[in-house]
């Protein structure tokens, strides 16, 4: 079962999920925490079996989305849930529709799946109720009674058909004239009093002159207490009296006189085909026998020749000594020999029991067998004849009047199909039953029987209209082909488990049908024709607001809200006198002083002579949902966060100023206005902090712009601004810098932090740069870009070569996703050395591509976008275990050790498993956490804050080393030197480059030393060149050099075979 819940209550959602995901597992849960998700996940397919909602949700009651289900007629059960003693909304929520409902009490979420269960079964079985047509017989001659029934039926109980005739004389017309006739009507509604013939005498002639046992139910005023003791005397199945509200018991009373002679019907076709089988059984042949009395077993001495026929036995098998003792059932064995012994005291033996046949199938057998003579020379003759089919007839039918029993007393379906799973295991021993009901027939879905095996077959049951209410299946002790007579009789008990069900499943829909009625949503209203109100329904009164007594004997004016004029009332007046009937949508006013939408209809009431006698109104407050089709529009073309324009409606406009800029001959202008670093806003001061700022952006730009101008939000932080009358370019230009001119200032957000937010803008023009929707939004997006790359903060035009430039990335990026798949990856590995010894202690892992297409791709080009993409985490992990692995085999083959640097990227830094993985490389690898060394920038160690500082501790706890890579071109922040658990600094090559021509340069370095000596810091500069540089950086006491003086980048075993010797 599919079930919606509706709940915005993490803790009550969280709680009824996990009791499903155990209790009920087929209960399959589907969260939204409004109306408004609701909702949208109903339009259209709608794939769910029940809505599950709660009465309180942030934008609004439940009761409004329970009447929104029921007035777009969807096909779900609803169950509301309420607070605990919130009864009057419980009710309320039956009178809206609500199929059931659960107050948050400590017992709710125990009976929650059998309660969403049941509801289901209600829901769906009041649907089919109405499948099965009962044609009726209606003798009545009153035109008002038979326009109310008529009227009552149809809207009630559609399935009931009423064909109407005046008196007794078209009634017992319209009857066959003797039984063996069938009637083309299931049932006769009989007045009492009907014109000519009296309906009594009616009743004699149909029941004792012509033999007819239709169901009969007759209808008369109160007070006929005798009447109705001779109708029912006379052969009426029961009887009505038209007090108020009689109507509503005419169906349940048709269905059970119905019912009452289908059981009678179905008593008297058993008992003829018993009768049926018993004249067939007594003309069946016998078998004929013969024993000794010589010996004390009386051993069997002749047996006819039918025995073959009939038990499958030949006669000379059952003349072997003891053949026949094996053959009787091991429980019928004891008593059977020992009545056998005791045939020489009485001389006569009648029993019955179990024998095995020549198929080993237990067939009943009854044994008569008489003494003939005395002493040796006697002898007993007997009979065997096969009892077993009436036996089995007697059982069935014990079966099936049991059955019919317990549906009349009600008693619970499980307790009928387990009575007929046990008695046909009682008439077949080796068979096991097992009865499965279909999980969409509203009922208990546990087989009777718990015997988990697999079944030999199975038979369906069904309903009259042939749908599949369920299985018997049967499983045999042995392997064992069902013959045709145990395929009849397991059928037999199908019907009956079929008829079960289905009796239970129209008793259910009856009991549902009642209870929708009196929790209908319409209000009803009948008028006199003064138009003066003789009664309404407790639905009107919810709607309107007055009370049943502050309407009685007023006119529906009072109603009105003055929306619809004078030639508005008039028309719909001329249509109820002409047709009899009129509807439409009106607006009415409520006691409140409330305007509010309905639907009416009204129908005028006639009475015997058709002259109209009363009005009957009908009212369908759509208040709810006239306001969420509102809501809906609003929805659908705005954004929720902003309110402004979303890309649907931003879509529609462009293409419109499009249209109208290609007749008129003037441009159009689009601005793609990205957020500049709007992601670090979410990442550091969290998402409500990031709609906090969205909202006043798009305030304080939508109050700078034209009144023609359109500012709308794509999604996430993206921003377009369409501008229509462009005369110039230049124009586009001047409100870019204005809108970036705003941004200038800080935002001072409600939750207090005041934020710094600048912004990059693409520009495209039509017709210059597009004459489609889609180009021109590309177009200013690939202009967007091309302004971030320069600096951010600023805006592009389009051009065309930004387009090219963005394909050759695209493609580049998908090349370099596919490159991870291929290996195409491989590390290079440039040594470090001590500055004053020359000795090797270390080596930094790069990563280099080797694409098929292009060789060896440049780190510039790959890395960038990698990092943007993403891709750099998975290329990072690969490079940590592929570097940590080589340096763990280099101290396997005997190498010297030393540091491997691997470098971390801020991605990597972001994931708070980090540490962990590290570590599982480490494990993995066998690499001493000694000899590595990661390598992050400045710039991501600022940007993560105290974050990084938590987890970059949390590596240096594994007993690894940190360095800080390109020292000196970003923060180069002491105070961040003292909070990060930093071993090493790495000066940049932009300080050694121009060593020693640059003096500021041999300063910038000469201070970074010094500064990393006096905070116990490791030093090594990248980049070392040329001999003077590496004199300067020896002289400074620069504890490390690497660069392309002293070694390059290589392979593996490349560097192995220059660096590195045998320990």
């Amino acid at each position: 079962m599919r079930v919606l819940h509706v709940e915005d209550t993490p803790t009550d959602a969280d709680l009824t999920k996990r009791l499903c995901t155990r209790q009920a597992p087929e209960i399959a849960l589907d969260l939204v925490t409004s109306q408004t998700e609701a909702r949208e996940r109903l339009q259209g397919v709608n794939s769910y079996d029940l809505a599950l909602v709660d009465l309180r949700l942030p934008d609004g009651s439940g009761l409004e989305l329970l009447t929104w289900i029921r007035e777009q007629q969807l096909p779900l059960a609803v169950v509301m849930l309420t607070g605990s003693g919130d009864q009057e909304s419980a009710i309320a929520s039956l009178q809206a529709g609500a199929d059931d409902y659960l107050t948050k009490d400590v017992d709710a979420l125990e009976r929650l799946p059998a309660t969403l269960r049941d509801a289901r079964k209600r829901f769906v079985e009041a649907h089919r109720r109405r499948a099965r047509p009962l044609r009726v017989l209606y003798a009545e001659h009153n035109p008002a009674d038979i326009d109310l029934t008529r009227r009552h039926l149809a809207r009630h109980a559609p399935h009931i058909r009423l064909t109407v005739v005046s008196d007794v004389q078209a009634l017992l017309a319209r009857l066959p004239a003797h039984s063996r006739s069938a009637a083309d009507f299931d049932l006769v509604l009989l007045d009492y009093r009907l014109p000519g013939l009296d309906a009594l005498e009616a009743v004699k002639v149909l029941r004792a002159e012509r033999g007819l046992d239709i169901p009969i139910v007759m209808v008369s005023g109160q007070g006929n207490e005798r009447v109705a003791t001779r109708a029912i005397h006379l052969g009426v199945n029961d009887f009505v009296s038209k007090h108020q509200g009689y109507l509503h018991q005419i169906p349940a009373t048709l269905e059970k006189a119905w019912g009452q002679v289908e059981l009678a019907r179905e008593r008297a076709n058993l008992q003829a085909t018993s009768e049926r089988l018993a004249l067939a059984l007594a003309a069946s042949p016998v078998v004929l026998y013969t024993r000794s009395l010589a010996a004390r077993d009386l051993p069997l001495t002749w047996v006819s020749e039918n025995v073959a026929r009939l038990l499958g036995h030949t006669p000379t098998e059952m003349l072997q000594r003891d053949w026949w003792t094996t053959r009787v059932h091991p429980d019928d064995r004891e008593e059977t020999l020992a009545r056998l012994n005791g045939l020489l005291k009485t001389g006569r033996m009648v029993h019955s029991y179990r024998f095995f046949d020549g198929q080993g199938q237990v067939r009943w057998i009854h044994d008569e067998l008489d003494l003939v003579g005395t002493g040796e020379s006697g002898e007993a003759t007997g009979a065997w004849r096969d009892v077993t089919e009436p036996k089995q007839v007697e059982q069935v039918r014990e079966t099936r009047m049991s059955v019919l029993d317990a549906l009349i007393k009600d008693r619970p379906l499980a307790d009928i199909l387990g009575e007929i799973s046990q008695r046909l295991e009682a008439i077949h021993p080796y068979m096991r039953i097992v009865i499965e009901t279909q999980s969409d027939a509203r009922l208990p879905a546990e087989p009777i029987t718990t015997d988990a095996s697999p079944v030999d077959w199975a038979l369906p049951f069904k309903d009259e209209a042939g749908k599949v209410l369920g299985h018997l299946k049967v499983r045999y002790a042995q392997a064992h082909e069902p013959t045709p007579a145990e395929r009849d009789l397991v059928g037999e008990f199908a019907r009956m488990a079929g008829r079960a069900v289905a009796h239970v499943i129209t008793d259910t829909r009856l009991r549902q049908a009642a209870a929708l009625f009196d929790a209908t949503r319409e209000g009803f209203i009948i008028t006199d024709l003064d138009a003066k109100v003789l009664a309404v329904n407790r639905a009107f009164t919810e709607i309107t607001g007055y009370t049943e007594a502050e309407i009685l004997g007023r006119t529906p004016r009072l109603l009105r809200s003055n929306r619809q004029d004078r030639a508005f009332y008039q028309a719909m007046w001329a249509s109820i006198s002409a047709t009899g009937h009129w509807q439409g949508e009106i607006w009415n006013r409520r006691k409140n002083g409330e305007a509010y939408p309905l639907i009416l209809s009204i129908s005028t009431v006639y009475d015997s002579q058709r002259r109209p006698s009363h009005y009957v109104g009908v009212m369908t407050d759509i208040s709810r949902l006239k306001e969420s089709e509102a809501r809906l529009e609003h929805l659908v073309h705005y954004d929720p966060l902003t309110n402004l324009p979303n890309r649907r409606l931003l879509q529609s406009r462009l293409q419109h100023a499009v249209d109208h800029a290609d007749r008129q001959g003037h441009r159009v202008g689009v601005l793609f206005i990205d957020l500049d670093r709007f992601k670090t806003v979410n990442d550091s001061l969290g998402h409500p902090i990031g709609d906090e700022l969205l909202q006043a952006l798009a305030q304080r730009l939508s109050a700078r712009l034209r009144e023609d101008d359109t500012l709308g939000r794509l999604g996430g932080d993206e921003l377009l601004l369409l501008i229509e009358h462009l005369e110039r370019p230049a124009d586009a230009a001047e409100i870019a810098e204005s809108l970036l001119s705003l941004l200038e200032h800080p935002f001072r957000l409600p939750s207090g932090p005041e934020i710094y937010m600048g912004a990059s803008i693409g520009i495209s023009l039509y017709p210059d740069d597009g004459d489609t929707v889609t180009d021109l939004i590309k177009h200013a997006d690939v202009a967007m870009y091309q302004a971030k790359e320069e600096g951010r903060c600023t805006y592009r035009f389009y051009t065309p070569s930004l387009t090219r430039a963005a394909k050759e990335r695209l493609a580049l990026e998908a090349r370099l996703r596919r490159a991870l798949a291929n290996d195409e990856f491989v590390l290079y590995y440039q040594p470090q050395f001590e500055t004053d010894s020359g000795r090797l202690i270390g080596c930094e892992a790069l990563a280099r591509w080797r694409s098929p297409e292009e060789g060896l791709v440049s780190p510039a080009r790959f890395i960038p976008l990698a990092e943007e993409t993403g891709l750099i985490v998975p290329l990072g992990e690969w490079a940590l275990r592929t570097a940590c692995a080589q340096g763990m085999a280099w101290l396997k083959a005997g190498f010297p050790q030393m540091m491997m640097a691997v470098n971390l990227s801020g991605r990597q830094l972001r994931n708070p498993e980090l540490a962990n993985e590290v570590k599982a490389v480490l494990e993995q690898t066998g690499l001493p956490p000694q000899q590595l060394r990661l390598e992050l920038t400045e710039s991501i160690i600022m940007d993560q804050g105290t974050e990084a500082v938590e987890r970059l501790q949390t590596l240096k706890a594994l007993g690894l080393g940190l360095s800080i890579d390109d020292f000196g071109t970003g923060y180069s922040s002491l105070a961040y030197l003292k909070r990060f658990p930093i071993d090493e600094l790495k000066i940049d090559q932009s300080f050694v480059r121009d060593i020693p021509e640059d003096e500021n340069d041999m300063e910038i370095a000469a201070t970074i030393i010094a500064m990393a000596r006096n905070l116990k810091l490791e030093v090594i500069a990248e980049g070392v060149e040329t001999q003077e540089q590496l004199d300067f950086l020896r002289r400074q006491g620069c504890r490390g050099c690497q660069g392309y003086l002293l070694g390059r980048p290589v392979p593996a075993t490349d560097f192995e075979r220059r660096h590195l010797s045998p320990s």
